[in-house]
């Protein structure tokens, strides 16, 4: 029994200092913990002596007596504890203060060694000044987590000890029309003392305080002022720090006295500002939260996460883990008595959807975020360096390893080219530094480096600073791997360890970047890679280009591909002058071997000039190759690389400079089109009727065409252009020159099947041919076309508009042909449909001329569709009539009587 009251005795001690500060302490003694274990003071005093005695618990002789888990409180503080008992709590404060590592535990803020370090470490540092801190202001937009940062920097100080043990955190919400209450709650009032007169360790965190009011911020002017000036007065002994909250620029609402008395003032990033890591860390964070209320395994695949990262959100945080909540209850709710939930695309909210990028040849992946480690970027990296600096152990061979260092290197640059994107802007300052910093040490050594190097080297750096904890941590724990690597590197690249050195010198002189050992060593590396034979070279080579980076492209694929530097780039604006790409050309030339000749091959334009200009000013031989490219320029190399003399270079590569041309004619597809003037949707109709008629696939696309842009372009119609149209079908026929147009009624009627047999035969069988026309005869019956174009009653419509017709012919006193009429009957009932679904058309060119001249046509359609425009409750349109006229004045020019035509012309 007793063993077990003293393991449950330990076992709480080690929950207890879990979340160990000093603001606490008074919960370790042994009358706190006899009572929360329910046994007597004294029992519980002897078990935690022997716990001493045993080296598990350690002991603070202060009044009352302290006792501290000793394996938790080295873990917390990174460091070993003194087996000796501590005097008092001060000292185990100062043994902290000196032997702890690390500046606290921030882990639990996600991004704190990313967007948030710079803020974490000011925000740290004036806390911790001494006597009672710097009054601080953190402000950023609302959900950024700046309340969550203060209340770190709190717990984290309390726990080093940097604040007394018997402090008071006041946290105080203004709003508006509040004040008053806070300003009596702080400062007190004639029959009631306030916070500062409660307590004498206090840090106040003021929230909101664009809500301050201006009499709330003189009296606090005034508390900070008698503390800066040691004239505290009734304060005397008082020790009071101050954080002040906000969400927008404190210079828009703080009066000028208080702002000066707040030294510090920081920003806190948005969500937006975060890198892809950092928002994928957070998101999977909310999740987990809300797997653990669901209690469930939640799972999210890789598209969605990625929507979620790429995704705004209102008020950052706050509403990003508002979306997730929301996600997960879709997702909880189609999980019912299942022990996972997945949150699948479709759980998206419309705004994130609709701005998520396509991806093509991706798998989709499910993620289980019980399980979820983070896959950060900075993992590949650091596998990166380890492949650097790793063949410097396995090998005796410096060579052989320096050349399979170097090739690994080449794979970190093309990595963060090409996986790892850096915002050209992050780094465009340190990369144009870098370049003149290299000019100023190399030119005096005749020595060059690739022209994208810098700009590698500039990612390298900005990666540093990004990701600066977890590159420290490596570089510690690798640290006989790097210093023995560095070792070798010193013995047989003495030279190159030299103009390094200059190099870092630089580097920290005009940018104040420290340069790490990982850097020196790449740097060593790549010099002596490029220049370890270049004395000795006969000829130099040169490229250059209009544009951003047309020379530095083509030079860089070059080197590589020879695996050795060649070439330099100079890439030049189009409006440079031949004068100023001298001077540039001079200054790259002059820091090469002197005796050596040189080979520029330009783009085009006065370029071709530079020849003899460069060769007066260097005094050296110069050759110029006009129409550079990369394949002009590997043949260029080749010859330098094989000790080919000038002349010898010119000649071979203007003999192999030929260029050869293929023409690669583009295939036009067979076409079927459908077109209708009632618009795209009737025509998508007669499309699907038409395709159903086919008794197999064949390699004939059917495509639907705007009719009134048929009319409007006709044969310069971009459609006739891309495809090879066999014929044309539809309602109406747009009479566009050189193609073949077969009326719908046609079709019904059996009039031109021979056309549309004629022009598929190639596709179909004698059978298939026959079996298409059956399907045709079958399909495109006058009731089944009415029916499939049209959303009303087939039946009802054909029998009213066969009456409507029936009376038109008596009024016009003219019968109909066979095929104008079942075209009118196709044609009134699109009409009806249309005036039914209110898209009727209005427009028609020379309308008012048409009513001046045709009133009698006009009235007869009035009297003879009277029955169908009640029974469908519609007005026919004038414009709507016109289209009937020009149909039945069309259609009837195909007859040999025109009778119609001519009556309708006299009327």
């Amino acid at each position: 029994m007793a063993n077990s009251t003293k393991d449950l005795i330990l076992s709480y001690l080690s929950d207890l200092s879990e979340n160990f500060d000093f603001t606490q302490v008074n919960h370790f003694t042994a009358s706190s913990i006899s009572d929360e274990m329910h046994i007597s003071r004294s029992l519980a005093s002897q078990y935690l002596n022997e716990f001493v005695k045993e080296k598990s618990v350690m002991k603070i002789n202060s009044r009352p007596v302290y006792f501290f888990h000793r394996k938790k409180m080295e873990e917390l503080y990174q460091t070993t504890f003194q087996e000796e008992d501590f005097y008092d709590l001060e000292e185990v404060k100062e043994y902290v203060a000196t032997h702890s590592k690390g500046e606290g535990d921030y882990s639990q803020i996600i991004g704190s060694d990313k967007s948030l370090a710079g803020v974490i470490k000011q925000l740290r540092e004036s806390f911790e000044y001494p006597p009672s801190g710097l009054p601080m202001i953190v402000y950023g937009e609302r959900g950024t987590g700046k309340r969550t940062l203060c209340t770190t920097i709190f717990d984290n100080a309390a726990r080093k000890g940097v604040i007394d043990e018997n402090t008071k955190l006041m946290k105080l919400e203004f709003s508006p029309g509040h004040n008053e209450d806070l300003l009596h709650k702080v400062f007190g009032q004639k029959n009631k003392i306030g916070m500062i007169d409660s307590y004498d360790h206090i840090v106040f965190m003021l929230c909101g305080i664009q809500h301050m009011s201006e009499d709330f911020q003189n009296r606090l002017c005034q508390l900070i002022e008698m503390d800066k000036s040691h004239y505290r007065g009734q304060y005397k002994n008082k020790i009071i720090r101050y954080m002040f909250i906000c969400d927008t620029n404190p210079n828009l609402f703080i009066n000028e006295r208080l702002l000066k008395n707040i030294p510090v003032i920081l920003n806190v990033p948005s969500l937006k500002e975060k890198s892809n890591e950092e928002k994928e860390e957070l998101i999977i964070h909310f999740i987990q939260q809300e797997g653990k209320k669901m209690e469930k395994t939640i799972k999210i695949s890789n598209v969605v996460l990625r929507a979620l990262v790429n995704g705004d959100y209102d008020n950052n945080m706050i509403g990003l883990q508002s979306t997730i909540r929301i996600m997960c209850a879709s997702a909880l709710r189609e999980s019912a008595g299942k022990s996972e939930a997945i949150i699948h695309t479709y759980h998206l909210p419309e705004h994130l959807l609709t701005t998520m990028p396509i991806m093509i040849d991706e798998d989709v992946i499910y993620i289980d975020t019980t399980t979820y480690k983070k896959s950060e970027q900075i993992d590949f990296i650091l596998d990166y360096f380890n492949r650097i600096f790793k063949p410097f152990l396995k090998t005796e061979h410096f060579l052989e390893a320096l050349t399979e260092s170097k090739h690994n290197f080449d794979l970190l640059g093309d990595y963060l080219s090409y996986k790892q994107r850096i915002p050209p802007v992050r780094i465009k300052g340190t990369e144009i530094s870098l370049s003149n910093i290299l000019d100023i040490v190399l030119k005096k050594r005749y020595m060059n480096l690739p022209s994208g190097f810098c700009c590698t080297l500039a990612k390298l750096i900005y990666i540093h600073d990004l990701y600066s904890s977890s590159i420290q941590k490596w570089r510690q724990d690798n640290r006989n791997l790097i210093d023995d690597a560095l070792n070798q590197m010193k013995t047989h690249l003495f030279n190159e360890s030299m103009i390094v050195e200059d190099i870092t010198r630089l580097m920290y002189t005009n940018l104040e970047i420290n340069t790490t050992d990982i850097l020196s060593a790449i740097m060593m590396i790549y010099i002596h890679h490029y220049n370890s034979e270049i004395t000795n070279r006969k000829i130099f080579g040169m490229i250059v280009c209009h544009g951003y980076s047309t020379a530095t492209s083509i030079a860089d694929a070059v080197n590589s591909l020879l695996e050795t530097y060649v070439f330099d780039a100079v890439d030049m604006p189009l409006d440079i002058t031949v004068d100023e790409i001298k001077e540039i050309l001079m200054e790259r030339l002059n820091r090469m071997n002197h005796n050596a000749d040189v080979i520029v091959m330009v783009d085009m334009g006065s370029l071709e000039q530079l020849g003899k200009s460069l060769s007066t000013a260097i005094n050296c031989n110069v050759g110029v190759i006009n129409n550079v490219s990369t394949r002009l320029a590997l043949n260029v190399g080749n010859c330098i690389l094989n000790d080919k003399d000038l002349k010898t270079t010119l000649q071979k590569v203007s003999e192999n400079s030929l260029a050869h041309y293929t023409i690669i004619d583009r295939k036009k597809n067979d076409t079927i089109l459908f077109i209708s003037e009632s618009g795209i949707h009737m025509a998508q109709r007669m499309r699907e009727l038409f395709e159903n008629s086919f008794p197999l696939q064949v390699p004939v696309d059917l495509e639907v065409c705007d009719y009134n842009q048929l009319l409007a372009s006709g044969a310069n119609h971009e459609f006739f252009s891309s495809n090879n149209v066999l014929f044309m079908t539809g309602t109406a026929n747009p009479h566009i020159e050189g193609q073949i147009f077969i009326a719908l009624e046609e079709i019904i009627s059996g009039n031109n099947i021979d056309v549309i047999m004629n022009r598929l035969s190639k596709y179909l069988k004698p059978n298939e041919l026959n079996q298409l026309l059956d399907d045709l005869r079958k399909n495109f019956t006058l009731q089944n076309v009415v029916g499939y174009l049209t959303i009303l009653n087939p039946k009802v419509l054909l029998d009213n508009v066969s009456l409507a017709v029936e009376t038109l012919q008596e009024h016009l006193q003219k019968r109909f042909g066979g095929k104008t009429l079942i075209g009118i009957y196709i044609h009134v009932c699109c009409l009806i449909e249309r005036l039914v679904t209110k898209s009727a058309i209005t427009e028609f060119n020379n309308l008012e001329d048409f009513k001046k001249d045709n009133h009698v046509f006009i009235q007869d359609v009035h009297d003879s569709f009277q029955t169908l425009s009640k029974r469908y409750n519609i007005t026919i349109p004038t414009s709507e009539i016109a289209y009937l006229y020009e149909f039945i004045a069309a259609d009837e020019e195909g007859f040999e009587d025109g009778e119609l035509l001519s009556k309708l012309d006299r009327k």
